[in-house]
């Protein structure tokens, strides 16, 4: 009997954990890890993971922010969309959607949109996505090029690292985009995601009259 109940203890210990371990990993996807919010250039650029409203209102009074990007973009359908709007409507907070992906290329018009919101939106600008890792470093990376004069690959340590659960294995189009970059006259001119340089790491189906490599895919 004693063995019977130390085996049932065990299996009950075994199906909590499991449960919570599902728990979490549903929380990593369709929400994020940690708030994983930095200062990029103090008083000017912050980033951020996907943040509740309370924790949005907090950083936007704490920082001052005037404009916040979402990489998200903000489809009507998602959870989170009216609480970040409502929040940041109440604070008087520019919001600028924008669709980024983290796996390919941004698309040339979602690319122009990040660079013309960096030129013409109030500041202090805090950028997110959902975890706050990959298209936010993406961004942040560009962010140092343009306006702190870093060398791209100082930027991409600076901001595309596992310090913010960065892996570049699973998303290489991330550092690549980075490496590709070669200044706001060429992002809002020049650049076009389907160009044969660059279509390994376009999205699938955007690019119907070029040839992609699986790989990338």
């Amino acid at each position: 009997m004693a063995k019977w109940t130390k085996k049932k203890i065990s299996w009950t210990i075994s199906i909590l954990l499991f449960i919570g371990f599902l728990l979490f990993a549903w929380r990593a996807s369709v929400v994020r890890l940690t708030k994983n919010f930095y200062e990029v250039d103090p008083g000017k650029f912050y980033r951020s993971a996907q943040l509740y409203p309370d924790e949005l209102e907090e950083v936007v009074k704490k920082y001052g922010i005037k404009t916040v990007i979402s990489l998200r973009g903000a489809p009507q359908n998602s959870y989170w969309v009216p609480g970040q709007i409502e929040t940041l409507k109440k604070l008087n907070v520019d919001f600028v959607p924008i669709s980024w992906t983290s796996h390919y290329f941004p698309h040339k018009e979602d690319l122009q949109a990040f660079i013309k919101t960096l030129k013409d939106a109030p500041r202090p600008i805090l950028v997110h996505c959902r975890s706050g890792a990959d298209r936010t470093g993406e961004a942040s990376a560009i962010y140092e090029i343009e306006f702190m004069g870093k060398p791209k690959e100082q930027a991409i340590e600076d901001q595309l690292s596992f310090k913010y659960w960065h892996l570049e294995n699973s998303h290489p189009a991330k550092k690549a985009l980075v490496r590709a970059y070669e200044g706001m006259d060429w992002a809002l001119n020049k650049y076009d995601h389907c160009a044969p340089e660059y279509v390994k790491w376009a999205e699938e189906g955007h690019c119907p009259n070029t040839t992609q490599r699986p790989e990338n895919k």
